[in-house]
């Protein structure tokens, strides 16, 4: 009996791990819906890459030398997340679609595991569409323009043209030179060891806007939060330019470590509507400005009820 009974035990143990791996697969779908896969693509050079990208898709982005496009998806396959590819004479399309689309899931919750490895060569015009993912851009040099509801950028050593509008943008730019232009209802967007040499705006309702320089502004620069913190850091670098400063009178906050030319007082739209009856009323504010050196180019900080700081 003894015996018996410590083969049943010997056997229930070998069963246990077998009984796990079952459980947890037919627990997460069919088992092979589970493996990373990996598929690649090699393309001649194109003036233009095009992609759409849905829910927590990844995209990792980066300059090459080799004259051609190249394109590595890392993903598990899901019957109800697909995409296509589509290659044309000038341009490459690449779009993600949702097949059957759940109404009651959000689109965020899809593409969890997608990530698109691609490596263009210079001067490439990058446009991004979709509803929302996150975005890595390194070694760029060439156009890159996004329109998102939400999304996360980091751009590292890019030169060239930066064009994002998002709802709800968060955006980390790092040792980067060119024009920026950057839009968003709210979120936060910072730079360091940024250097301008086109024309450039940040601007946002709700979020913080924090700009660090590598060098003084080539061209005009504009910065402004309506109800957060508009910055502009000049790490030391030398002072020059034109400098504007508003803020709605009594409301927001000018903070300047340099003595005003002059100050003035202005009718503006208000910003903050509150009833259908609030459109088109005006409101007060202030506008205080100084020139250092020549006076150009022109330098903005802008808020409503928040705070617009220039730091040397």
């Amino acid at each position: 009996m003894k015996t018996l009974n410590r083969k049943l035990i010997i056997k229930a143990l070998l069963l246990i791990p077998f009984t796990l791996i079952i459980q947890s697969n037919t627990g997460s779908g069919r088992l092979s819906s589970q493996k990373l896969k990996e598929e690649s693509w090699k393309f001649p050079q194109k003036d233009t890459l095009c992609i759409e990208t849905l829910g927590k898709t990844k995209v990792i982005i980066s300059g090459s030398n080799s004259g051609e496009i190249r394109i590595k998806l890392q993903y598990i396959a899901r019957a109800e997340e697909q995409f296509e590819m589509k290659e044309k004479p000038e341009a490459i399309y690449l779009k993600e679609n949702i097949m059957n689309h759940d109404s009651q899931r959000p689109t965020q919750t899809y593409f969890e595991e997608w990530t698109w490895i691609i490596s263009v060569p210079d001067g490439t015009y990058i446009k991004c569409i979709g509803g929302s993912s996150d975005f890595e851009v390194t070694d760029f040099n060439g156009f890159f323009k996004a329109d998102y509801g939400f999304g996360r950028f980091v751009f590292d050593n890019v030169d060239g043209s930066i064009d994002i509008f998002l709802a709800q943008l968060y955006a980390q730019i790092h040792n980067s030179k060119g024009s920026f232009r950057l839009s968003s209802a709210g979120g936060a967007i910072r730079a360091t060891g940024l250097t301008i040499t086109g024309n450039s705006s940040f601007s946002t309702g709700m979020g913080i806007i924090k700009i660090s320089l590598a060098r003084p502004p080539e061209s005009d620069l504009f910065v402004g939060s309506s109800f957060n913190r508009a910055q502009v850091r000049f790490k030391g670098h030398p002072v020059r330019g034109y400098f504007e400063f508003i803020a709605m009178a009594d409301e927001g906050r000018i903070i300047s470590p340099y003595r005003f030319d002059k100050e003035e007082i202005f009718m503006d739209n208000i910003k903050n509507y509150r009833n259908s009856s609030d459109f088109g009323k005006k409101s007060e504010y202030k506008r205080n400005s100084f020139t250092k050196g020549n006076s150009k180019p022109k330098i903005t900080l802008k808020t409503v009820t928040g705070t617009a700081q220039l730091i040397k």
